[in-house]
């Protein structure tokens, strides 16, 4: 996809408003690798691309704590004060690249950007996945 059609799909969309809800972004053409987690860290939902990267239904993500597929965050807090991790903060800012580990066991090196999503005073977290490995990369 060239950049002015993406331009054009998104041209609307303002950035604050781009991560509230996943299906109104795949409409777009967006359909960005991402998964909504709950504080804990357990697994919400996620889009269509997240499931072909993770190689997994929503069925079988759904009530899974995100450490399944990256073992960096098993035994870390994901939320502090009601904040998301400042150590996983500062990582999505640098474009860390994660270990992600699909269901099948292939290894995939991912930069991961965290987002505050708030939702009928509910709070939850948008996981956003760009793979870095040219077979995962997201055009």
């Amino acid at each position: 996809m060239n950049t002015s059609s993406t331009a054009h799909q998104i041209k609307d969309i303002m950035p604050s408003n781009l991560l509230i809800r996943h299906d109104q972004y795949e409409d777009t053409g967006l359909n960005l690798p991402e998964l909504t987690i709950y504080d804990n860290g357990m697994i919400r939902g996620c889009s269509n691309a997240a499931s072909e990267l993770l190689c997994c239904t929503l069925d079988k993500l759904r009530w899974r704590h995100i450490s399944i597929f990256l073992p960096q965050l098993s035994g870390m807090a994901i939320i502090e004060s009601g904040k998301i991790n400042p150590n996983l903060r500062f990582l999505s800012h640098i474009g860390y690249h994660f270990d992600v580990i699909d269901m099948q066991g292939a290894h995939i090196a991912c930069a991961l950007f965290f987002n505050e999503v708030e939702r009928s005073g509910k709070h939850y977290l948008r996981l956003i996945f760009r793979p870095v490995e040219p077979q995962h990369a997201v055009f």
